[in-house]
């Protein structure tokens, strides 16, 4: 099987850097399916279509780490399955269009620890497929278990509706998960959202930062968004990294280097610093919004005391990153 999967490795690692959420550079909302509430990995669910040919592309980091991409998903989200010798991480679920769950269970038969980067919509997806899932411990995270389920609001989930799932577990900021011969440990790196996280694996040789920064855009423009905590969390994983370090990202399969971290670390620290040079203004589903460009590399912000991008109304509606003025202009 593992013959197979590189094979398939090889086509998949050919994707371009910078492909991430798409060349045209729009953020698409994709339905989740209906709002399961499931108490484990083999509770009974709505009966899915099965996943088409192509959905996900799998392609082996090394012989225990699997990247597990959506290529035909608009914003292609890129999971990773990292093996022990008694447990296996899942970090980040996709957006939960077709079950990432079948595709775990392809690659080990291990028991599954699965932990959202943060809890957007399209990296919660089928949390409730599994029956280990573990989020950052936090008074303010834990406050939000209700009956016995983790309830997202709108603001946190960014669909216009809530979203519930069972927690299994929780994990302190800079805590190890064990996964039997392997460690990984959980940091905590707000800045995108509140609740962001990041693995260090390898003893900082490689990282996984979900969309704490991006290739295509940084987006600092939700609820919760955090200029100068970005700024601190980036310099935090580069205190914990290699200087061979490279760092994979939610959003494409190309990983970014330890030279791109350091040039976002100092990008952002400038624009938490108001040192960054003037952005021209943007529209983002309809909200003024400020785009910097630290390199060849955008970050938006809101308008200085303007709204964060809202929770997007529907499965079909897009949010435009080219740069057009709100007036159609």
């Amino acid at each position: 099987m593992k013959q197979e999967l590189r094979s398939e490795a090889a086509k998949a690692g050919r994707l371009r850097a910078g492909r991430g959420w798409g060349s045209r550079l729009r953020l698409i909302s994709m339905s989740v399916g209906a709002c399961w509430i499931a108490t484990g990995m083999h509770a009974a669910q709505p009966t899915r279509a099965p996943t088409p040919p192509g959905w996900f592309h799998v392609f082996a980091i090394d012989a225990d780490t699997y990247a597990i991409s959506e290529p035909r998903y608009w914003q292609q989200n890129v999971s990773y399955l990292m093996l022990g010798k008694r447990r296996a991480l899942l970090f980040d679920t996709g957006p939960g269009i077709y079950s990432i769950r079948a595709e775990v269970e392809r690659l080990t038969s291990l028991p599954v620890i699965a932990v959202p980067t943060h809890l957007h919509f399209d990296h919660v997806g089928d949390l409730e497929e599994f029956s280990d899932v573990r989020l950052l411990d936090t008074p303010a995270l834990r406050a939000q278990v209700d009956g016995g389920y983790f309830v997202e609001p709108p603001a946190q989930y960014m669909l216009r509706r809530s979203f519930r799932y069972r927690v299994h577990g929780w994990i302190r900021d800079g805590g190890t998960i064990d996964l039997g011969d392997r460690q990984v440990q959980l940091i905590s790196t707000p800045g995108h959202t509140p609740d962001s996280v990041s693995i260090v694996d390898s003893g900082g040789e490689r990282l996984f930062i979900g969309d704490l920064v991006n290739r295509v855009v940084v987006l600092l423009a939700v609820p919760g968004s955090d200029v100068p905590g970005a700024a601190h969390s980036l310099q935090r994983l580069l205190a914990l990294a290699r200087t061979d370090a490279v760092a994979y990202e939610a959003h494409a399969a190309a990983p970014l280097t330890r030279a791109e971290l350091e040039q976002w670390a100092q990008g952002i620290g400038a624009i938490a610093a108001n040192g960054a040079v003037a952005p021209n203004q943007v529209c983002l589903g309809g909200t003024p919004m400020r785009r910097y460009m630290v390199g060849p590399f955008p970050v938006l912000l809101p308008l200085e005391g303007g709204a964060p991008q809202a929770p997007l109304a529907s499965v079909n509606e897009t949010v435009d990153f080219e740069g057009k003025a709100c007036n159609g202009g």
